[in-house]
């Protein structure tokens, strides 16, 4: 029978020691978050540490009782945050949706459903190396997200110190190589043009072969091109007014967003002799739809998703017998084609829609460079003309 001791009181209640098995047990009374008595019991090796826990107990409820969920998880700190960025109109629809998918792979994680309070570094360490099977891309976007668990975490009380401040706890990579998106070689072009022109898709399928030779000699962005509207192209000024893209938001919703991609993506791009043809073939075959769209799924009366088109792609590549990095290569393809044709970088750059000229310069490094050596001949030609 267990030894009772005399009363002592922790600095948040008080309670009773007695002995149990080989050490102490101290039984207490308190108030939970609903302001209800209950009791609760500890043990330890002897007082003080009884009484340690006792406080530490208590501090939890009382952080509880100030609105403080002490047994929030990564997911339910950061489902909270962007639900109130997204109310207060801080991210639209598409970057909450995708701000969800990123919390949605951590959720099914190592971490996913344990109480950010019980996370030590060593959990936090099997989880970043669990990472490094995503490319490096979901990996930078994951990693940020847990940063910021923490970081809210830590200002509202509910953990007292932040793992992911460590110097043992850095972004991880991937096991994958970052695979570089090229544009095609004149000749896989005409290989695949061919194909374009005489491969008809089975009856009752999509025909995306427009939208691909759109991309291919405009340089637009699939969803910027599966948004056209007939008003968007202006055959007397020769451009296409780029003003929407198709994108994804909350639950998988597939929308027309007003504005492109980036806040340089909203531009007019020229209307090349190669590029006509199809865009008034496109018009001609417009029909009735909600959306007003020039591009339209009319066998689901749907918007067509990028997906959709990628997929068309992959079998054109292979009826073409040229290797396929996705439907997003012709925009490659067109850029190449630009600079190959002295096209000067800062041009390209508005037509394409990048935020500045660094990031075109950096995507077509590789073009730039091949063009040195016919940069010097005509420097050549020029400097003995005059």
């Amino acid at each position: 029978m267990a030894k009772k001791r005399e009363k002592k009181k922790s600095k948040n209640g008080d309670g009773a020691f007695r002995v149990h098995g080989n050490g102490i047990e101290y039984r207490f009374y308190y108030k939970d978050e609903y302001g209800e008595r209950k009791r609760k019991s500890v043990t330890g090796t002897d007082e003080a540490e009884c009484l340690a826990k006792a406080d530490a107990w208590l501090e939890e409820i009382e952080m509880r009782r100030q609105g403080v969920n002490t047994w929030a998880t990564v997911p339910d700190i950061l489902y909270e945050r962007h639900k109130a960025d997204f109310e207060m109109n801080y991210v639209k629809e598409q970057g909450y949706g995708r701000n969800l998918d990123t919390v949605r792979r951590i959720e099914k994680s190592l971490i996913g459903r344990v109480p950010i309070t019980e996370i030590d570094e060593k959990q936090m360490e099997m989880f970043l190396k669990e990472l490094t099977r995503y490319s490096n891309s979901v990996i930078s976007k994951i990693y940020r997200q847990v940063r910021l668990a923490f970081q809210i975490a830590t200002e509202k009380g509910v953990i007292r110190k932040n793992i992911m401040l460590s110097r043992n706890l850095r972004c991880p990579r991937s096991q994958k190589e970052d695979v570089k998106v090229k544009g095609l070689t004149v000749e896989e072009q005409k290989r695949l043009t061919d194909v374009l022109e005489t491969k008809t898709p089975p009856k009752g399928r999509n025909d995306y072969r427009l939208q691909l030779f759109i991309e291919l000699y405009s340089g637009m962005r699939m969803g910027e091109i599966n948004a056209l509207r007939k008003k968007d192209i202006d055959f007397k000024k020769k451009v296409i007014h780029v003003r929407g893209t198709v994108t994804k938001g909350v639950d998988d919703r597939i929308f027309i967003k007003t504005g492109a991609k980036t806040c340089t993506g909203v531009r007019d791009i020229p209307i090349s002799k190669r590029l006509e043809p199809y865009l008034k073939e496109a018009l001609k075959k417009q029909q009735n739809n909600p959306e007003g769209l020039v591009f339209y799924d009319y066998n689901k009366g749907s918007i067509i998703t990028t997906a959709q088109v990628n997929c068309y792609y992959h079998r054109i590549c292979k009826a073409a017998d040229i290797p396929c990095m996705g439907q997003h290569a012709l925009r490659h393809t067109f850029a190449t084609r630009c600079i190959e044709s002295g096209i000067p970088a800062v041009v390209l750059k508005n037509w394409l829609g990048h935020k500045d000229i660094h990031m075109t310069l950096d995507i077509y490094t590789d073009v730039f460079n091949s063009m040195n050596y016919d940069a010097v001949d005509k420097f050549d030609e020029y400097v003995d003309s005059i």
